[in-house]
């Protein structure tokens, strides 16, 4: 587990001041599991197999079927009519192949969720007899003595027990973002997270006992961004239905004039509902999200959120932190420039060492102190006492801490923080100016600078954590430190510039820092472009929207910063991206419309991330955003398919309604076209797809697609009516037919006007489906044959035999269409283009 570092000298100390938290015994653990009292409903986001199956059986969708089938069903007990029973399978059967193939493809897309996400470890560190264990959080015993440190998510309810500072904040279960800090006895609850400090609790209630899991709440639930691609396709839907609704009752009332009887209006009622109710395009879309899931969670990312994978494609700003994740947070000092002449070098690394090993907040930046460890044990050697008196824990707000210790017997107060914050606090007359000057001799810009000081303000150290502007010191020296920037980075940054999107950094390190890494991966960012924490303080609103939207580099920011930073972005309609790993980092993706976390960030924040890159693989990024890409596509083409459908149903009713043309739809016609020119097609398309360039128009080349498709298989049918009744003297049942397989083969047509835009290696499986479809209908529209299952084939869908007479017509009609269908649409797509 790559983010905790609590190390077994830091606990030692702590067990040391306290010795009464040994926490329980391994026979007391185990008794207490075997009475249940163990965290057993540990966080998952993976849906058990039972409740996937039960929200796609009982979706809207499938109610309105059953509806539908009711419906039948009490019309065939009144009238005995055969074909409704038929009808109702029909319909039944487009419900149960949309919903298996949902059902299947979101099984198959948790499993392998489930299988990454076991790489995710979410352990946590107990005392037990007295010593440290790490154990996962579904280990829990009510009673175990739980370690918590900065960036740790509570687990379970519990009672504190030991704290240094212990800040925690509870944002995430009460929205109230101030953290508060704790004492001992006072509780805290799972779900809450610590920003500040270190302690222990001990766990209370634990499972579905626990505050976050009665009230079935955590930090990803809170945020249930729609993507722009489910907002478009929520508004398709309600305007399906619509429209839907409107053709019924036109119907109804004004349709049939009479000539239909009670069962032939319920079966073309129930034809404009099956055909116009979006059921597949919603199923299809879950199918594409899932599969969207699955192929990233096969690279090496985990997805918390469903629509988080698409909702990358249509980001507009990417923001992110600097160290962790631009860079790979591993810190070396680089050099150590001596402020003071008073005090030899070996000193000074001797009070680092101290600082180091003493400190309880064991952060990236205060480990890197290790180095110095060999001076401490000098000081040992020679017979020194060195004792720890109290400590001011790192944090983002303040970006320093301060230890006091008793070195012989003398107490003092040291800091160690941001160069350029503890610079204003430097009380030494003309060190200030000495310091600065040094700096820039050394040319350390180019480093995370810290300021090692001593305090010689009067003050205590809880003074001086209560009031910051005590704070006087006298400035030591300066530790330089380098953070290695991560390899893969440079080929993320180059996607984003080519699509434009905009890049920000967002770093609590000084913009010298943030600019050299950007400078180092690539990035020439102009001075005018950064801007820093305290500059945005002194800006109006509207002065900070615009620094939101323009700048490049934000420096010296806290959380609240980072935090309004992407408030204002969002506000102003920019899909906005946040990618962090620390504490520091999380109200800004919890509040970004996506959030991505690195494995090795904080616990919370990759809890709270929508996806969370694992072994901190930046070049996942690039692989995110075209699988992103690729599910819009994706949307887009199996969309075209459904809604042609629908808008070839809506022409045809409105001209039986008001002209008296032929309808030649019924229910199981509608389920024939479903099955074998849409929902298999769409599959296909969505298994198969590799388009992974950004969609631009997505409802303009929508709805000029489907409309004009509909609009020429509708033309395709009836031309092909007209010419069989007014020149080969068709019957009614024949011109029916006629229709039905000149629209059959001009949508085969429009299945290939949609395929054949996507860029796959089954060009030849498109091809040969579109075929076999073709040549399947052919064989039962002119085959006279009666064997099973022939017969009950033609029976069920209501396919009868096409004479000869009509076949050079159906041939001439259907070649013609597809071929107009097909090379209008590809018109169509230039002109868009354009």
């Amino acid at each position: 587990m790559a983010k905790k570092i609590i190390s077994q000298k830091t606990l030692d100390f702590e067990l040391k001041t306290a010795p009464n938290l040994v926490g329980l015994s391994w026979r007391e653990v185990e008794t207490r599991a075997a009475q249940g009292l163990q965290n057993v409903a540990s966080t998952t986001d993976s849906k058990r197999v039972e409740t996937i199956v039960t929200e796609n059986l009982l979706s809207v969708f499938n109610f309105i079927v059953a509806l539908i089938i009711s419906v039948m069903a009490i019309f065939y007990i009144r009238s005995g009519d055969e074909r409704l029973p038929l009808d109702a399978i029909g319909v039944l059967m487009i419900a149960v192949i949309n919903t298996s193939l949902a059902v299947y493809q979101e099984i198959r897309a948790k499993d392998a969720l489930d299988k990454v996400n076991l790489l995710l470890k979410r352990n946590v560190f107990v005392v037990r007899e007295g010593k440290r264990a790490e154990i996962d959080q579904s280990e829990i015993v009510v009673g175990d003595l739980i370690c918590i440190e900065r960036g740790d998510q509570i687990t379970v309810d519990g009672v504190i027990e030991q704290t240094n500072h212990l800040e925690i904040d509870e944002s995430l279960l009460t929205g109230e973002a101030l953290p508060i800090e704790k004492a001992v006895g006072e509780t805290v609850l799972s779900g809450s997270f610590c920003v500040a400090g270190n302690g222990f609790y001990t766990a209370e209630k634990v499972g579905l006992e626990s505050y976050a899991a009665k009230i079935n709440e955590s930090a990803r639930h809170l945020k249930l961004h729609l993507t722009p691609l489910q907002r478009q396709l929520s508004l398709i839907i309600k305007a399906l239905f619509a429209v839907s609704l409107i053709l019924v009752v036109l119907e109804i009332f004004f349709g049939s004039n009479g000539s239909l009887t009670e069962v032939d209006l319920v079966r073309k009622v129930s034809t404009l509902v099956i055909a116009l109710v979006p059921h597949g395009l919603v199923l299809m879309s879950s199918i594409t999200f899932a599969l969207g899931v699955y192929r990233i969670s096969q690279l090496g990312a985990i997805v918390q959120r469903l629509n988080a994978i698409e909702s990358f494609a249509n980001v507009k700003v990417v923001c992110m932190d600097k160290t962790g994740t631009l860079t790979q947070n591993k810190l070396t000092i680089k050099r150590v420039t001596m402020l003071d002449e008073d005090f030899s070098q070996p000193q000074i690394e001797r009070w680092l060492g101290i600082y180091g090993e003493l400190s309880t907040d064991k952060n990236a930046t205060l480990r890197t102190l290790e180095a110095f460890a060999p001076r401490l044990a000098e000081v040992l050697r020679e017979g020194g006492n060195v004792k720890l008196l109290g400590e001011i824990p790192f944090s983002s707000d303040a970006k320093m801490s301060l230890i006091e210790i008793e070195l012989d017997d003398e107490p003092t107060i040291f800091v160690f923080g941001a160069f350029d914050i503890l610079l204003n606090k430097i009380a030494v007359r003309g060190m200030r100016g000495k310091s600065e000057r040094l700096f820039n001799l050394n040319n350390l810009d180019i480093y995370r600078n810290l300021m090692f000081a001593r305090v010689i303000s009067n003050a205590t150290l809880e003074e001086l954590r209560k009031d910051g502007n005590l704070l006087q010191i006298e400035p030591l020296a300066v530790v330089s430190i380098a953070d290695e920037v991560r390899t893969d980075a440079f080929e993320a940054i180059k996607l984003f510039q080519r699509y434009g999107i905009a890049l920000k950094i967002l770093s609590g390190d000084a913009p010298e820092s943030v600019k050299a890494v950007a400078t180092e991966i690539g990035w020439k960012i102009p001075d005018d472009k950064i801007v820093s924490g305290s500059q945005l303080d002194a800006m109006n609103e509207a002065d900070f929207i615009n620094a939101a939207r323009e700048k490049a580099i934000f420096a010296r920011l806290n959380p609240d910063h980072k935090l309004k930073l992407i408030k204002a972005l969002r506000d102003a309609k920019i899909y906005t991206v946040m990618i962090g790993d620390g504490v520091n980092d999380l109200p800004a993706i919890k509040e970004a419309d996506l959030g991505i976390a690195m494995e090795q960030g904080s616990s919370i924040t990759r809890e709270v991330a929508d996806i969370v890159l694992l072994n901190n693989k930046f070049a996942l990024l690039p692989r995110i955003f075209d699988e992103g890409n690729r599910i819009i596509n994706t949307v887009n083409s199996t969309a075209k398919l459904f809604l042609s459908k629908n808008f070839l149903v809506i022409y045809l009713a409105l001209l039986a309604m008001f002209l008296g043309w032929t309808f030649p739809l019924t229910p199981r016609r509608v389920s024939l076209l479903n099955i074998f020119t849409i929902a298999l097609p769409s599959f296909i398309i969505a298994l198969r797809n590799r388009d992974t360039t950004r969609t631009k128009h997505f409802v303009l080349d929508l709805f000029s697609f489907v409309i004009l498709s509909g609009a020429l298989i509708c033309t395709a049918g009836f031309v092909g009516e007209f010419y069989a009744e007014n020149y080969l003297s068709a019957t009614e049942d024949e011109t029916q037919m006629v229709m039905l397989t000149a629209m059959t083969f001009a949508s085969i047509a429009n299945f290939f006007a949609v395929a054949f835009r996507n860029k796959t290696s089954w060009t030849m499986v498109y091809v040969w489906y579109g075929l076999g479809i073709i040549g399947v209908y052919s064989f039962l529209v002119t085959t006279r044959a009666e064997t099973f299952p022939l017969n009950y084939l033609k029976i069920f869908y209501e396919i009868t035999y096409l004479d000869s007479r009509f076949w050079s017509l159906v041939a001439i009609i259907s070649f013609s269409s597809g071929i107009i269908l097909f090379l209008t649409q590809k018109l169509r797509e230039l002109f868009i283009k354009k």
